[in-house]
């Protein structure tokens, strides 16, 4: 789970005492004398790589957007818009609180390197991974070997010079240290690279689980992931670039990160992930004119502000739902047990791990609309979202409807 620290400088400071009391401590304390010149060099290198990598992590910018940034037209379909830049964000690029400015593919903003992981510096971030597992691997084995002398010589006299009080200290403590930087770290690294081999980023895999659960109750028709492009190798080259470029610790990920390539499933011109009506002002649905709206006959595109589009807030909405797309949003139940208000919103929702957008280091704020007046929508409408003037309209029509039916009744 991603959890941003209180205190920023513990992100670069735990890593860093971690690497010099393992990476140096194992060396000083105990293989100096022990292990063999060749496996001592070996040793050395990967301890190397290891602050390479890391500083390479910490000091490559993730990447932003140009400013001014003026997309082309088919990029500007698929763009957003950036209320704390104030100016068009990119698929994929998020607008991150903490190193406030949007980041290009932005993955999570890693506490541990006090930087975003994004377009231009996640090669470097893997790199950093991968030699962490197997440089620590290797001080578990080499210490784990140690461990097996020390226990074979338990019965000889303690004054014995080949055996020191501080080499059995350093072998007792950076033993289990080195395991559970092996177990963290080499979860972290599993997650990750399954995320490439889908070329999905950790907040994508976040936006993606609450998509398909509103896609499950009826909140949203299907919509397919549009960067999965099939296969793991084709996934890893999309999102790290050609294999060989993999290995030179100089290299990064090509293109600019803003254009990606679409697999065939994905709805063109339509931006990822799917906006909720909730988020969406109703002055701005109706300028951009996005997906059918439904008025008294499905497929009306009038501009009118009582025009809603389709997803979906109750049986009703779901039976549109199912003419519609041709699948049937009621299958899956409602939306009884939570409020489809607050629930489903960007800033509210949590995935099962217990993980909120904010956790990634995501300003929600910046990608989302609200509104001081949350069921008003008789003063300044524009900030409105889209699904508070719905309901406040639909409940309008009903109490019409009742006042209606009860002057007909007292007619008769």
């Amino acid at each position: 789970m991603v959890r941003q620290l209180e205190w920023r400088f513990l992100g670069i400071a735990v890593p860093m005492a971690l690497i010099a009391s393992i990476g140096w401590g194992s060396d000083i304390l105990v293989f100096r004398r022990h292990l063999p010149m060749d496996l001592l060099i070996r040793h050395r290198i990967y301890v190397f790589i290891i602050w390479l990598t890391y500083l390479l992590a910490i000091l490559v910018p993730p990447g932003s957007p140009p400013r001014p940034f003026n997309p082309d037209p088919q990029l500007a379909k698929i763009s957003t818009f950036c209320r704390k830049c104030n100016a068009v964000k990119p698929p994929r690029a998020h607008h991150c609180r903490i190193c406030n400015t949007c980041i290009l593919r932005m993955d999570h903003h890693c506490p541990w390197t006090n930087n975003c992981v994004g377009h231009r510096n996640l090669l470097h971030f893997i790199r950093f991974l991968l030699s962490v597992v197997f440089g620590t691997s290797s001080v578990f084995w080499n210490l784990c070997g140690r461990i097996r002398v020390l226990w074979e010589a338990r019965h000889h006299p303690v004054y014995d010079d080949d055996v020191s009080l501080s080499e059995i200290i350093a072998t007792i403590v950076f033993t289990p240290a080195s395991f559970f930087v092996i177990f963290t770290v080499g979860l972290l690294t599993i997650r990750t690279l399954w995320n490439l081999c889908e070329n999905v980023t950790l907040i994508e895999t976040w936006e993606r689980e609450r998509v398909e659960g509103q896609i499950r109750r009826g909140r949203l028709p299907p919509v397919e992931f549009p960067y999965d492009l099939g296969g793991p190798y084709d996934n890893l080259v999309a999102s790290l670039g050609p294999v060989w470029s993999w290995f030179l610790p100089w290299m990064e990920p090509q293109g600019d990160g803003m254009h990606f390539e679409a697999n065939e499933d994905a709805t063109p011109n339509t931006p990822w992930p799917p906006t909720d009506p909730d988020e969406i002002p109703a002055y701005q649905y109706v300028e951009r004119q996005m997906p059918p709206m439904v008025v008294g006959s499905r497929g009306s595109n009038t501009g009118s502000i009582s025009a809603f589009p389709a997803p979906y807030f109750n049986e009703r909405a779901g039976h549109a739902t199912q003419q519609l797309y041709g699948f049937d949003a009621t299958e899956f139940g409602s939306d009884d047990d939570a409020d489809p208000n607050t629930y489903w919103r960007r800033d509210k929702w949590q995935s099962w791990e217990g993980e909120r957008l904010e956790d990634f280091g995501v300003d929600v704020d910046a990608e989302m609309y609200r509104t001081t007046r949350s069921d008003d929508i008789d003063g300044n409408e524009e900030n409105i979202p889209l699904g508070i003037v719905k309901r406040k309209l639909v409940g309008n029509s009903i109490r019409c409807a009742e006042e209606s039916v009860e002057v007909r009744s007292n007619n008769l």
